[in-house]
């Protein structure tokens, strides 16, 4: 084998490192004193410095990173920060927007803030919490709890969106070139962009401390590869933005390895597994019996639709079960979903613990 001089191979373990400095440091956003480098589009009252931290207080307004790191537009990155809510508060944090005179960012995606809800019976209540990718890709559990601080990270690998609560993976999502989105969400779409902080209501108040970016290349792959099926897809964020909670109560892991195999399948897909649950959450058996919960098995066929009709109409929530199957499949999923459309079913009719 032919020997390398000293000299390059100093030279190439200096670039080697320079390299992974440059991807891998953490570069702060906050100076933990001041609002510098950051600008609302509305209501700057909203937003002030309290015992290092950023708290929003007051009106709708959304706070836009416009500082010097990376010239304040990311594509490929990191982003983390620790955040307290208070009770019944919401708020999120976007990525890849752009400072805009709307109430609402347009562009990029919201990361969902929102542990507790304070709805009364009858009124509506956020199945998207904290870790959704808002309206795409949620989760209806808060993995996070009010009044204590949590560690927030979000990552963009090039079209994949991923967020972790306390480095817990909660949602992942693959954008492809043919997507549906909402009327007003038709600028949810990677490209690159600032994060911003939301202040949503004046009974909202939510801390960020310790907010910091990484960037990684800019040739960074996607994490995995869009859904095959362009159609399932788009059920899939129809009901995310519906607000429904999807829960499958069916699946079985027979060994650890095939647990995390069906968690992680189901974050891309925005579902709860029953067996991630505590055995009185998903105990169907006295609500089954006083008729209150209509539990569907579908391994075997298709929902009916008439049945579901029929709950609806008599007010009885309507969970589903893959049956003991040990793979939550997209064809049986995509079925379910247009059951549950062609029923004419809201997000108040599905069963959520």
């Amino acid at each position: 084998m032919k020997r390398l001089p000293l000299s390059l191979l100093l030279v190439g373990s200096f670039l080697a490192t320079s390299l992974y400095a440059q991807t891998t440091a953490w570069k702060s956003l906050f100076d933990g004193k001041t609002l510098t480098g950051w600008q609302a589009n509305e209501n700057p009252g909203t937003w002030v410095v309290e015992d290092g931290a950023i708290v929003t207080k007051g009106n709708r307004s959304h706070l836009f990173y416009q500082g010097n790191v990376g010239n304040h537009d990311f594509k490929n990155f990191e982003f983390s920060a620790e955040v307290m809510t208070t009770p019944g508060s919401n708020s999120g944090i976007y990525i890849h927007t752009k400072l805009a005179p709307d109430p609402w960012p347009v562009t990029g995606y919201e990361c969902q803030v929102f542990n507790s809800s304070k709805a009364k019976p009858g009124e509506y209540s956020e199945r998207k919490m904290t870790g959704s990718i808002y309206a795409v890709r949620n989760t209806w559990r808060a993995p996070a709890v009010d009044n204590e601080w949590f560690v927030y990270r979000i990552k963009v690998s090039g079209k994949t969106i991923q967020t972790f609560i306390n480095d817990e993976l909660i949602c992942q999502y693959t954008e492809g070139a043919d997507h549906w989105r909402a009327d007003d969400k038709k600028g949810r779409r990677l490209s690159s962009g600032t994060i911003a902080l939301q202040g949503h209501d004046p009974g909202s108040t939510v801390r960020y401390r310790n907010l910091r970016i990484r960037m990684l290349p800019a040739d960074t792959r996607s994490l995995s590869s869009p859904l095959d099926d362009p159609e399932l897809d788009q059920l899939l964020s129809r009901m995310a933005d519906q607000n429904f909670a999807l829960i499958d109560l069916g699946l079985i892991a027979e060994t650890v390895q095939q647990q995390r195999a069906q968690v992680g399948f189901s974050r891309r897909l925005g579902f709860t597994l029953g067996h991630t649950l505590s055995p009185s959450a998903t105990n169907l058996a006295t609500w089954g019996a006083n008729g209150s919960v209509l539990l569907v098995n579908d391994r075997y066929q298709a929902p009916s639709v008439p049945a579901l009709k029929a709950a609806k109409a008599s007010g009885v929530k309507i969970a589903f079960s893959s049956g003991g199957v040990t793979r939550l499949d997209p064809e049986r999923v995509k079925t379910r979903l247009k059951a549950i459309t062609a029923a004419g079913l809201s997000w108040q009719d599905l069963w959520c613990p």
